[in-house]
């Protein structure tokens, strides 16, 4: 069952890479969910990714998400006509209509003027075409609402998207919505690193037993962590368990483990462990007001 479970989650991460045009084991696998770190590693051998990324709270990511992230609401009007005949005027009124709109809505939650960001953006697209391109547009051409310079810059953007463009033919430019983002900043607090506390994790081990590895089909004792104790640097060879309350992480026999600044781990394969190793730890020390002259 666990096999199959990672084989199914190692085809939903080729849906979304290589098909579309992505290798991935060009990028790095970011885990999150309880149950991400259980699986990270075999799913990183099933597309010969070399590097994963957990967050020290994986389990809790989406919920601390949800509380650091901005407040975003997004506004349209449909505005159907050809965008050489838009009425400026109306065109103008309505993007004010939607600022007013978000401003008071953005407000009501807690946010001050001066965190409050909107972008403009319209939705175009050649006449009897069935489907539009959006593109942004700036405060300043939402004001000179200068129709002919948009059409401009959309034959260019669908040139850019599509690899063609119809201005040499003068096609006309149908404009179909007005969107208009409202984003209001929230405070974030600040999150600081750790010190270094060295290569040895010893200190965390919790002590040893048999554990089930996958890829070799048997059973071997392994070393188990309380990855509450673990700090910056310390160093876990795979195969190990690292145990929190709200998940597990189990590193394969092909992996090792990096504890970084802040707390979460870089999980990489033995045979990148110095270019990935010296990543890590020189990007995290920059960080640091006492930096270690070596590991």
């Amino acid at each position: 069952m666990y096999n199959v479970v990672n084989v199914n989650m190692a085809a939903a991460v080729r849906e979304v890479s290589v098909k579309q045009g992505y290798d991935p084991r060009d990028f790095p696998l970011i885990v999150v969910g309880g149950a991400g770190p259980n699986h990270a590693c075999m799913i990183a051998q099933e597309l010969e990714i070399p590097l994963v990324l957990i967050p020290r709270e994986s389990s809790i990511f989406c919920a601390a998400g949800m509380l650091l992230s901005d407040l975003k609401h997004d506004f349209v009007k449909t505005y159907a006509t050809l965008l050489n005949e838009a009425d400026a005027k109306s065109f103008k009124d309505f993007f004010s209509q939607m600022k007013r709109e978000g401003s008071n809505l953005v407000a009501s939650e807690g946010i001050p003027e001066n965190c409050i960001e909107y972008t403009c953006s319209l939705d175009l697209r050649y006449v009897k075409q069935y489907h539009e391109v959006n593109m942004k547009i700036s405060t300043d051409e939402v004001e000179k609402a200068d129709f002919d310079a948009l059409a401009t810059r959309f034959h260019h953007l669908h040139n850019k998207r599509f690899g063609y463009s119809l201005e040499a033919e003068k096609a006309p430019v149908e404009l179909i919505n007005l969107r208009l983002v409202c984003i209001g900043r929230t405070e974030k607090p600040e999150i600081k690193p750790k010190a270094y506390g060295g290569v040895n994790p010893s200190s965390a081990l919790k002590g040893r037993r048999k554990v089930y590895l996958p890829m070799q089909k048997r059973f071997q004792e392994v070393d188990v962590f309380d990855a509450e104790v673990l700090t910056f640097g310390n160093k876990v060879f795979g195969p190990a368990i690292l145990e929190q309350v709200n998940t597990t992480t189990f590193v394969t026999p092909e992996y090792n483990l990096l504890v970084d600044s802040y707390g979460s781990y870089t999980v990489y394969l033995k045979t990148k462990e110095k270019e990935i190793e010296n990543s890590v730890l020189n990007s995290s020390m920059i960080r640091e007001e006492n930096k270690i002259a070596a590991v």
